[in-house]
């Protein structure tokens, strides 16, 4: 019953984006009664999110390969496989600008991306421990460095993310963040 409910919230992300989602037609597709639902997810949001999570589990966390670009070039693999998943691509469509209103729609988002960067911070953090960045490197800031440019191509320009962009965008990073602090830009005098 619970896998049918999720994978029914996921075709129905998919086909009518998150605003129009209804949990009726969320049941409907499963084949159980909307209080079933009810009972287990205390709203819209909780079940879109407890089905897109559900969904991300299957491709993380992310690999050991041993090596920091393959690690890389495996998770931007599979931000390029999520993001092409019609229920996410519908729901990063619908969010829009970032404002101080939290929403149902950003509470959602929130819950995805706070489980998926906790987990894919692992690939530069165990590049750290084994030699191949700098102790100082910041897994957060590196990993917002090498997702965000995925994000921009795919939604703000519309364009495919093939293998070679991947494979810039990697070796953009890893290159970026072993450079030593004594070469980065001193601050302006004052």
């Amino acid at each position: 019953m619970g896998q049918a409910v999720i994978d029914a919230t996921i075709a129905e992300l998919g086909e009518c984006g998150y605003r129009a989602l209804r949990i009726e037609a969320v049941a409907e597709r499963a084949g159980v009664n909307k209080t079933t639902i009810y009972r287990r997810w205390r709203d819209k949001a909780g079940l879109v999110s407890t089905a897109l999570i559900e969904r991300q589990s299957e491709v993380a966390p992310p690999p050991d390969t041993g090596s920091l670009r393959e690690d890389l070039l495996a998770h931007l693999r599979d931000i390029r496989e999520v993001l092409h998943q019609p229920g996410v691509a519908r729901l990063m469509q619908e969010v829009g600008q970032r404002t101080a209103v939290k929403d149902d729609v950003r509470e959602v988002l929130d819950t995805i991306w706070s489980v998926r960067l906790e987990l894919s911070r692992t690939i530069f953090v165990r590049a750290v421990e084994r030699g191949e960045l700098p102790a100082g490197a910041d897994p957060d800031f590196l990993l917002q460095a090498t997702s965000g440019p995925l994000y921009f191509r795919l939604l703000m320009l519309g364009r495919d993310l093939d293998d070679d962009f991947l494979e810039k965008t990697a070796d953009f990073v890893i290159n970026g963040a072993r450079i030593p602090e004594r070469l980065s830009p001193e601050p302006p005098n004052s």
